[in-house]
């Protein structure tokens, strides 16, 4: 039977059940149920800052908290880019990106950052599934909520945000030389104009 490669957020509505999500999984995984190749307990804080806990049993697979994929959509969701998607303000980021591409990305993207709303904790994971029933049924018997992703499209799309972050940081970059510019030449016209005042030349 074919596998489906995905990443997964599931949401829960106590931070316990999160961690017992990640232990059925690794279970499942154990079974031989499904492919775990990467997963990670996720806590959002009250500023909407994303983050992977310390603790070594919160995470799955080599990589996590760097350059695996799981690490690298939480590092961004937990990013000033990732806070702007969540709250459904992505469209700023429309004037220095291709306004397709920056929409895809901001659907699927701000799905699972609003599956980890403030305050609370989640678990995001990259699985290789025969059947998605799988993980659907077993996070559904501790009262887990599931938005699934095809990992290929979370990779565009993250490649899509990376794209995004540069054009505007270039964008920031050019708006502040412009400012100072601007700053410049009004500060040298009025020390020209106080010049020309000290001396009489303005009559």
């Amino acid at each position: 039977m074919t596998e489906i490669h995905n990443v997964v957020a599931v949401t829960f509505a106590d931070d316990a059940s999160a961690y017992q999500g990640l232990s059925t999984l690794r279970t499942a995984a154990a079974d031989g149920r499904i492919d775990l190749i990467g997963a990670a307990v996720v806590s959002r804080d009250a500023g909407g800052r994303l983050s992977i806990p310390e603790a070594g049993d919160t995470r799955i697979g080599e990589g996590i908290a760097g350059g695996g994929l799981i690490g690298v959509l939480v590092g961004i969701l937990g990013g000033p880019l990732g806070m702007l998607i969540g709250w459904g303000t992505g469209a700023l980021i429309g004037g220095v990106i291709d306004l397709d591409r920056a929409s895809r990305g901001d659907e699927l993207l701000a799905g699972f950052s609003r599956a980890v709303p403030p305050g609370s904790t989640a678990l995001i994971a990259e699985v290789r599934e025969p059947a998605i029933e799988v993980v659907d049924t077993e996070m559904g018997k501790i009262g887990g909520t599931v938005v699934r992703r095809p990992a290929s499209e979370v990779l565009a799309e993250l490649e899509a945000a990376e794209d995004a972050s540069k054009a505007a940081e270039a964008e920031a970059r050019r708006v502040v030389r412009e400012q100072k510019k601007q700053a410049r030449e009004e500060k040298f016209d009025e020390r020209k104009a106080k010049l020309r005042a000290r001396f009489g030349l303005d009559d």
